[in-house]
């Protein structure tokens, strides 16, 4: 038993250092060397969970996973107010979600050449469609999608919205405070309720 807390222990700080080298210095600095340095333990250490670059990286797509289920799991809001908070799990709302999505967008680009990465990289953003319906299907049930309107249309459209807010916030992360972009979110959430 020992051995398995200390392993988790393990697996909380190299994830941390990942995430904190891919935030403040890119793709480009995330090595098993520079994890261990940041992690404060021994590369080799590192090597036994770890065993290539491209393990590393999938760790990281995994664990964005496992944070946004957890977060998604921990909700208890029901009706509008539900979908808003499904949404705001994979939206830059504060450091972690922030951390997240562009550990997630450097990650998303390498994969297009990595075959590797591709497969973690399509599960994610599959991961964030399903947290788009989900979000539609809990604004339909609440009455809040207009007649005429079709469920996997509206999906595809927020799914756009959320990586567009997403990506835009990586780039100029002042453009938009976290109430505006809620606010943004609301608003397209609004007009679903208007037929088409």
């Amino acid at each position: 038993m020992p051995r398995r807390v200390d392993l988790e222990e393990r697996g909380a700080l190299v994830t941390a250092a990942c995430l904190r080298i891919l935030e403040r210095d890119g793709l480009a600095a995330l090595s098993v060397r520079n994890v261990a340095d940041e992690a404060g333990i021994a590369a080799a250490s590192l090597r036994r969970l770890f065993p290539t670059q491209d393990a590393l990286r999938e760790h990281c797509l995994t664990i964005i996973e496992e944070r946004v289920t957890a977060r998604l799991s921990a909700l208890h809001s029901t009706g509008r107010a539900r979908s808003l908070d499904i949404l705001a799990q994979v939206l830059p709302l504060d450091a972690e979600r922030t951390t997240e999505i562009l550990a997630q967008v450097q990650l998303g680009v390498l994969s297009r050449t990595d075959e590797h990465l591709a497969r973690s990289a399509r599960r994610l953003n599959a991961g964030v469609g399903r947290v788009c319906a989900r979000a539609i299907d809990v604004l339909a049930e609440a009455g809040g999608l207009g007649p005429g309107r079709d469920s996997s249309d509206e999906t595809d459209r927020l799914h756009a919205l959320v990586d567009g807010l997403a990506v835009e916030h990586t780039w100029e992360p002042a453009a938009r405070t976290p109430e505006r972009v809620m606010a943004l979110v609301e608003l397209h959430l609004d007009g679903l309720g208007d037929p088409r």
